[in-house]
């Protein structure tokens, strides 16, 4: 009698880090790093028959503004706009493998250059297309960070969460002699719906979502603990705000939460 074995194989060629955004004036760009060899495909999801929207063989896919149903929203406070778009990353030039990743990229263009708006996304489901961090076009801003975290403002950054599990939610922004103010927080289910949970004074409306943020000495650092929830039939919640840069002294002061 004869047996047969046979062992399923892993595609050999992987993403090896997390993909790269530059926000260009009429364009976004999405470099993606692998292990052997570029991707065979990199399109805009849902556009993949769209030549206007697809790479092929290459490490990195440009997209204009206005095209592959990129989307722009208009932000009023600072005035500018958030562009969006999600993209698909096929390794195997045949079929969709374990290896291949599903991305959303934003970049934020401002005409003002006081506020930013960033976002973290906490996924209670399994895993959807990975939010890349939020990237600026202004070279000459701070560098701002919104994450969610385990264990602690400082512990490690975290995606997926139950309900009633305890994350803490981080924003800073870097250089030596700027502040921040958090404001104008939103939670969102993906479908349009929206909650307010820190008003424009960055206060907590509801302590029981999310209480006004902590600040360090400097004022260059937020954080506030708050237990998991989601809105009812839904699975991915995101929570979006803005961050008031002030220089540090008196205009800083003018900021400060009480």
């Amino acid at each position: 009698m004869l047996f047969l074995a046979s062992v399923a194989l892993k595609y050999p060629n992987e993403i090896v880090d997390t993909p790269i955004v530059i926000c260009e004036a009429d364009r976004i760009i999405i470099k993606i790093k692998t292990s052997i060899s570029n991707p065979s495909h990199i399109y805009v999801d849902g556009r993949e028959n769209d030549l206007e929207c697809v790479s092929r063989n290459q490490n990195k896919i440009e997209v204009l503004h206005d095209k592959c149903g990129m989307v722009n929203e208009k932000t009023e406070e600072p005035t500018g706009s958030i562009r969006r778009l999600c993209i698909f990353v096929q390794l195997h030039p045949l079929f969709v493998t374990e290896s291949d990743r599903s991305y959303c990229a934003q970049c934020v263009y401002m005409d003002s250059h006081v506020m930013k708006d960033i976002e973290s996304t906490l996924d209670i489901s399994e895993a959807p297309p990975l939010q890349l961090s939020p990237q600026f076009d202004a070279p000459v801003m701070p560098k701002c960070n919104y994450s969610i975290r385990k264990e602690g403002k400082d512990g490690p950054p975290v995606q997926y969460a139950s309900i009633g599990d305890s994350v803490f939610h981080v924003w800073s922004c870097d250089g030596d002699h700027n502040g921040i103010l958090v404001q104008n927080c939103h939670v969102e289910d993906g479908q349009g719906n929206k909650i307010l949970i820190i008003d424009q004074n960055g206060c907590g409306i509801d302590h029981y979502v999310m209480d006004t943020p902590v600040y360090n000495g400097e004022q260059s650092i937020a954080y506030q603990e708050t237990h998991v929830f989601k809105f009812a039939q839904r699975t991915v919640t995101r929570f979006i705000c803005q961050i008031k840069i002030c220089m540090k002294g008196d205009d800083c002061k003018k900021l400060s939460v009480n």
